[in-house]
């Protein structure tokens, strides 16, 4: 999947959840994007792809740091929400699925 591909279907994703107020395309430059997923002031998700390697992240931040996300960068893996600089392997991991667990656990962030 192409970059600019990969930023559409990003945008019609986080369209289907309430708690995400805005979208900020900050980088789409093939085979690059990188996407804001504005949920407050103090609260957003990083959403970065690049189609080159195939290299997914997504990162929860809260007033500036990374709470909770997922990223492939050597393997698939989480940083849960109780230790976030921790590494815990999961199985390959959807945009959409990332977001669910957000939805599930807003009490963890909101």
């Amino acid at each position: 999947m192409e970059a600019f591909e990969f930023s559409k279907h990003a945008i019609d994703v986080c369209s289907r959840y309430d708690f995400i107020q805005g979208i900020e395309i900050q980088t789409l430059d093939e085979p690059v994007v990188k996407i804001k997923a504005v949920v407050s002031d103090d609260v957003f998700i990083n959403i970065f792809y690049n189609a080159e390697t195939v290299k997914y992240s997504f990162a929860l931040i809260k007033n500036g740091r990374r709470i909770f996300g997922a990223d492939n960068a050597r393997r698939w893996h989480i940083h849960p929400f109780d230790n976030p600089d921790n590494h815990k392997e999961i199985n390959d991991i959807s945009l959409a699925e990332f977001l669910d667990i957000l939805n599930t656990d807003k009490e963890r962030w909101l």
